[in-house]
């Protein structure tokens, strides 16, 4: 659970950053990467409490791809950039919310 709310936050924090500093993250590729290392890592983190694996699959595919979106050449791409950290920021927060607060009914044991 713990790993999933920092996912959660750095997602914001990804998308805040696109948001509000949209030059910051176009000029240089190093913060997507640390980024994408981040997300990946606490998604792998996340993997071994996870009510399903899908959660966490889907965070790291999200990580690789905001990891190979740093490593295209990002000042001749700003909408790519923008839309693409918008998204990432965006999807990884809300599918780490839910594998935070979503537990599975336990079924009835009957007596």
């Amino acid at each position: 659970m713990i790993p999933n709310i920092l996912n959660t936050c750095v997602g914001l924090f990804l998308s805040y950053l696109v948001i509000i500093r949209p030059l910051w993250i176009e000029r240089q590729f190093f913060p997507l990467l640390v980024f994408a290392a981040v997300m990946f890592l606490l998604a792998l983190w996340a993997r071994r409490t996870d009510p399903a694996r899908w959660f966490s699959t889907m965070n790291m595919v999200l990580a690789v791809l905001l990891g190979v979106l740093a490593l295209l050449p990002l000042p001749l791409l700003p909408n790519l950039t923008f839309w693409g950290g918008f998204w990432v920021g965006i999807l990884v927060p809300v599918v780490a919310l839910w594998a935070a607060l979503y537990k599975p009914e336990s079924p009835a044991v009957e007596p």
